[in-house]
């Protein structure tokens, strides 16, 4: 798991005034509450006095009280009374403060930035789902799945193009219809972009929702750690986008996050048939990987030698990348060149 990143705690609509909502990112309890003026909070979820979660805590106006012997938390982490006490003062040292984390919404999902002593900030806000270039409005929804395998599994299934013939077979690909393609990838701060113009849309239901006569598209794809992956789609003045990131919670569990957008058919209620098409999708996944992860446990190994395999070893490579600038290293040399070209069938 990489520190120095935003990552989605979970859906804005989960974290209500007046009800704690209880989250898990990078192995680390959270607790999330919206104060009185709509604006949400991420702190460490458990009482410093005996260990209580504050998930389970009484919200009290802006503050939260744990519920075993009221010690009274605010936003900042700092605990402003301890009914124990009566009117003595209440201790003031960082033991009986409680651990906080930025918090930023965005696109409906609540995003909590983890990081550590050498990047305690954000220097960006959270990522966001592109949008068109002549800021035409868009409908957008979200959905979200667990999965029981590791974090860097669930990444790489962002950047695996050879799975989708099979996995997603009639969603985004026809199998029968696999062709060779070739793709030039370029170099991103911390990931990689390929750009494709005048492509010619597979014919499945999802892009003939987009084309109905499958037209000529732009096609611009982007990979950014720590698992992010953006995806636009253009064709005349048609938009459609979609963000997808796999979010770690323990070392044994993951949750993809998606979030899709488009700038047309604003009056045909597709909200409904889009959320079951991602909860299929995302299922699809989810089933794979599990199976993965049962093969992996007992046989620790995998082959990455195929072309179609580069960009998992650039995300590797990327993490160490990254790991070493945090540290301070000397003259870090990105993994990803500057132009390259990778071919594959799908």
């Amino acid at each position: 798991m990489l520190e120095g990143f935003w990552y989605i705690a979970t859906a804005s609509m989960n974290v209500q005034v007046g009800r704690p909502c209880a989250a898990v990112l990078c192995n680390q309890p959270l607790v999330l509450f919206r104060d009185r003026h709509g604006l949400v909070y991420a702190l460490h979820d458990r009482c410093p006095h005996k260990g209580v979660p504050l998930s389970s805590a009484r919200q009290e106006g802006d503050s939260l009280r744990c519920p075993f012997h009221g010690w009274r938390f605010i936003s900042t982490g700092d605990c402003v009374e301890v009914p124990a006490l009566g009117n003595r003062p209440h201790p003031s040292s960082a033991s009986a403060c409680v651990r906080t984390f930025p918090a930023e919404e965005r696109d409906g999902w609540v995003w909590v930035y983890m990081g550590n002593d050498r990047c305690p900030k954000p220097s960006a806000p959270p990522p966001s789902l592109p949008i068109p270039a002549d800021g035409s409005p868009m409908v957008s929804v979200r959905e979200s799945a667990e999965a029981k395998v590791r974090w860097d599994f669930a990444v790489d299934s962002l950047m695996d193009p050879a799975h989708v013939p099979f996995v997603h077979n009639n969603y985004f690909r026809r199998r029968e219809a696999a062709r060779e393609k070739e793709k030039v990838f370029t170099r991103l701060p911390l990931g990689f972009r390929t750009i494709s113009k005048n492509v010619l849309l597979p014919d499945t239901f999802i892009f003939r929702a987009l084309s109905p006569k499958l037209g000529a598209a732009t096609t611009t794809v982007d990979f950014v750690l720590p698992g992010i992956h953006m995806e636009r789609w253009e064709i005349g003045d048609r938009f459609a986008s979609v963000m997808l990131v796999a979010t770690p919670l323990t070392d044994e569990r993951s949750r993809f996050d998606i979030c899709v957008g488009w700038n047309f058919l604003h009056g045909f209620p597709a909200g409904w048939l889009v959320r079951r098409t991602l909860r299929t999708i995302l299922g699809q996944d989810r089933d794979v990987l599990e199976l993965q992860e049962q093969g992996f446990s007992s046989h620790g190994s995998m082959l990455l030698n195929l072309e179609s395999d580069t960009l998992a070893v650039w995300y590797r490579q990327l993490k160490k990348y990254h790991s070493d600038l945090l540290a301070g290293v000397h003259d870090p040399q990105h993994p990803v060149p500057e132009n390259t070209l990778l071919r594959w069938v799908t």
